[in-house]
Parts: C-alpha cells; structure tokens; sequence
C-alpha cells in the first residue's frame, strides 16, 4: 500500500515535471533553429514582439491561474461558474489591449491579437491542468506543439520572417488552446458564468506576485529591446532564457517537499535552504560550463567567459531563499515577497540604465547578479526573523 502510495506520488512528480519542462523547451529549440538558419538579428526582431505579447498576456491573466485555485478548492461543485466568471470579467482586460496593440503594431495587429487571446485562453485551462491533475495530457499537448513548430521552421529555412514567426506562434498557441478546451468542455460551456468585477480586487494579491516576480526576472531584457540592435537582442534573449531555465531547477527540487516545508517548523527551513544552495554550487558551475558549449557549437554564440561567470552568480541565489520564500507564504507575508520583488524591478530598472551605456549587455548582466544577491540578504534577514 505504501509503495503504490509512493509511486502515484513519484509519477505526479514526473508528470508535473514533463507538463511545466516541454513549454520551456519550445522558445530554445525555435530560437536554434532560427539563428542557424537565418540570423540572430532576425531573431531579435521577432523577440521584440514575443516579450510584448507574453507581458500583455500576462497582463489579461490577472491572477486566475492561483485564485482559482483557490476558488476551485472551496467550492468543488462551483468550478463551472468560477472558471467561467474569470474568464468573462477578464474580456474587458483583453478588449483594452486589442486596442492598444493596433495602436502599437497596426500592420500585424490582427496576428497580435489572435496569439494574445490564444496564450489567454491556454493560461485559463492552466488552472483545471493542475486541479485536476492533468499533466500527462497537458504534456502531450506540448509535445505536439513542439514537434509542429519545431517541423515547420525546419522546413521554411532561409524564408523565414520575423511575420512568418508570428503566424506560427499565434496559430500553433491556439491550437493547443483549442486541444485543452475541448478536454474541459463541460466546465468550458457547462455553467452560468458572469461578469464580476469585484474579481479584479479579489485577485489583485495573486496578480501582483505574479507580476512582480515575472518583471523582476525579465526587465533587464525589455530595457535591452529598447538600448540595442535586433542581432544583440536575439543573442541576450537566449542567454538570459537559459539563465532562467537553470534558476528553475531549484523549484523542480523544492515543488515536491512545498507541502512538508509548510508543515515543519521554521527552524528546520533554515537547514534546509542552506542544504539547497550546497546542491546549487554544485549545478550551477556545470550548467554553466553546458550553456557555454551549447551556446558556442549549437548556436554559433561566442560570449567572454564573464558572461557566464556573472550569469552563475546571478542564478546561484535562488537556490538559497527559495524555500525562505514558502515560509513567508507559511506565515502570510506575502506581502514581504511582493516587496523583494518591487525592490528588485527598481533596482534593475536604475542598475541597467546606468551600466547598459558604460558596459553594454555584460552591464545587464552584471546588474542582474547584483539583484539576485541583494535579495538573497533580505530573505536571508526576512528567515532570521521567522526562526
């Protein structure tokens, strides 16, 4: 019984772990094989546009994903309604940034908009993903959108456009969408949602640790999108993505134990980051040494070795406060994270506009590192006063 026990657990795990990696891997591989094609300016070219969409998606979501979690775990009989209402009350967001994004991208406004609403609609089934424990579904959705992506602009090679892109990721997104809602089309089309608008209050703490944190981890790329050329662009965009690729280990290690750090006491959490941040000086420097070959042989991305030693200093950290940050959770201060993060987004904010001029994107860099560490005093201060 414990064994069976165990492995039901172990295949969450694994399945979770495939669901939340296959995503992660679509931006790599569509980026290789574009640069090697055609060129990284070509590629910085589109990723102007790709930030753009994801921050406005971001933007729609409002939180939904966390409060309807919430939501879903209070009233199981009610997930029709929830799901449905957030979605609505959600339309007015996605109304204003139509508007906004054919002022800003008339010619491709149409494309624009459809990847936004798809990556929209795909984050809404997010939610019933994890609920329901869906993962192998989800990762077999990835999977296929992948492989579709991956094939096409394999077969494309030199034709290749920065609109081309657009067209993929817009109809390649919504297919997937269409994939997930279809596998929940009873809540999809089975309740009696309507507009509430007292949800965007209700949801504003999810959104703005949400916010927070994805805008601390990718200011310094949208203050690169303004100060450099397309080609330096492409090439800090795949650089600091696998920055954050590598920072993600630390959550594949602590997701499974997030149940048992908020059972245990916080002076057993102490014990625990430091243990973690041993296990961090041990990958980081290897993943380093990977990113560096991968870079250079796959594609053709030569960087000083500065680079990678500021970018091992500026993933290192994560390792040591991640579990210092569900202890907060533990003892509801979110509120303390949310302003780590505000801290961070300022700092970043003032480091890159004073070091993007003078060091140029090793300045980025550099500034991110400085961050990280900075914020791992604060947690590490914020963890004294806990235990």
């Amino acid at each position: 019984m414990r064994r069976s026990k165990l492995q039901r657990r172990a295949g969450l795990v694994v399945a979770n772990s495939l669901h939340n990696v296959l995503p992660m891997l679509l931006t790599p591989f569509v980026s290789l094989l574009v640069i090697r094609q055609t060129s990284a300016a070509l590629w910085g070219t589109f990723v102007s546009v790709l930030i753009t969409v994801q921050l406005g998606a971001h933007l729609a979501a409002w939180g939904n994903d966390a409060y309807l979690l919430r939501e879903f775990s209070r009233n199981p009989a009610g997930i029709a309604h929830a799901w449905q209402s957030c979605l609505r009350t959600r339309l007015a967001l996605f109304a204003g940034l139509a508007l906004l994004a054919a002022l800003l991208y008339p010619q491709t406004a149409g494309w624009i908009i459809l990847w936004g609403v798809a990556l929209a609609l795909h984050q809404s089934c997010a939610v019933m993903v994890t609920y329901k424990r869906d993962f192998l579904l989800a990762a077999g959705v990835e999977l296929v959108g992948l492989a579709g992506m991956v094939t096409a602009v394999f077969c494309a090679g030199e034709a290749i456009t920065p609109n081309w892109l657009l067209r993929l990721f817009a109809l390649t997104t919504l297919a997937k969408a269409i994939g997930l809602l279809l596998r929940y089309r009873a809540i999809v089309w089975g309740g009696d949602g309507r507009f509430q608008p007292r949800y965007f209050l209700l949801a504003l703490p999810f959104f703005l640790l949400g916010f927070g944190g994805m805008l601390n981890s990718r200011i310094d790329l949208y203050i690169v999108a303004l100060y450099f050329p397309a080609e330096a662009v492409g090439t800090y965009q795949v650089f600091s993505s696998f920055l954050l690729y590598v920072q993600a280990l630390a959550g594949f290690v602590v997701l499974p134990f997030v149940k048992t750090i908020y059972r245990l006491p916080y002076t057993a959490i102490r014990p625990m980051a430091r243990s973690l941040f041993g296990l961090g000086c041990l990958i980081v420097p290897a993943a380093m040494i990977a990113l560096s070959f991968l870079l250079s042989r796959l594609y053709g991305i030569l960087l000083p070795s500065t680079f990678f030693w500021l970018g091992g200093l500026a993933v290192l950290p994560i390792f040591y406060y991640l579990p210092i940050i569900y202890a907060l959770y533990k003892a509801e201060k979110q509120t303390t994270v949310l302003l780590v993060n505000l801290l961070g987004i300022v700092s970043a904010l003032l480091l890159n506009l004073t070091l993007l001029p003078r060091l140029g994107l090793i300045g980025a860099i550099g500034a991110m590192a400085l961050i990280k560490w900075l914020a791992l005093l604060i947690y590490d201060w914020q963890g004294r006063r806990l235990y």
